[in-house]
């Protein structure tokens, strides 16, 4: 069926256009919807007018998309995700976070689909991401990515707990030359020791044995 779109049916069709669309697409959504009526002959005699109102709105609609587009080449568009100790994060970017954000920051909805990542961002730091916000309207978004307040926290306690653990290896040390070879003096004067202790004992023992005082040729009285 040939219809006459009201307003903009992005990619299809601009308002004005005069399209052939499939019957069940015409019936129930374009023209239920309002975006566009059956094109009869008096329908048809709206269509250059339709045009030019239509490409009013889209001027005066990108005449404000630039100003949004102008301000935010002053600031960047800062994400907050989950990261490990790395910066790295748990997941990545996508551009419905970034479209979110957005829309935060210029209060207008963004279509998240003029939003093309390049190349997956899956780590802390500052990314230019080209964005189109209506035709003719584009921009050069800088994406500053950061570690959420709950990671900083996290990544600090397990900082905290590795150098304590360092610490304590860094106690533990492996004997050095010097401390080997005092152990092994220290055993050589202890075993020296035993030994002038064990010769003194004999000394004394065969002294005894042999006591003077004691005459074997003395008999006792009868």
């Amino acid at each position: 069926m040939k219809v006459l779109f009201l307003q903009d049916v992005r990619p299809t069709a601009r308002a004005g256009d005069v399209k052939e669309v499939k019957d069940g697409f015409g019936r129930n959504y374009l023209i239920p919807q309002g975006y566009a009526v059956i094109a009869t002959d008096h329908e048809l005699r709206r269509a250059a007018s339709l045009r030019q109102q239509a490409e009013d709105r889209r001027l005066v609609e990108a005449k404000e998309w630039q100003e949004v587009a102008d301000g935010l080449k002053e600031q960047k568009v800062r994400i907050e995700v989950r990261t490990g100790p790395t910066g790295r994060l748990y997941g990545s970017v996508t551009n419905t976070m970034i479209a979110e954000k957005l829309g935060e920051m210029t209060n207008r909805e963004i279509d998240r689909k003029g939003i093309q990542i390049p190349a997956p961002i899956r780590a802390v730091g500052d990314y230019k991401i080209p964005a189109k916000f209506v035709d003719g309207v584009s921009a050069t978004l800088v994406v500053e990515v950061v570690a959420d307040d709950a990671s900083i926290e996290l990544n600090k306690q397990m900082e905290e707990a590795t150098a304590l653990l360092t610490e304590e290896d860094t106690n533990v040390l492996d004997p050095s030359f010097e401390d080997v070879l005092a152990a092994a003096e220290a055993k050589i004067d202890e075993e020296a020791s035993e030994s002038s202790q064990e010769s003194d004992e004999s000394v004394d023992d065969s002294e005894s044995d042999s006591d003077p005082t004691l005459d074997s040729s003395e008999k006792p009285e009868e």
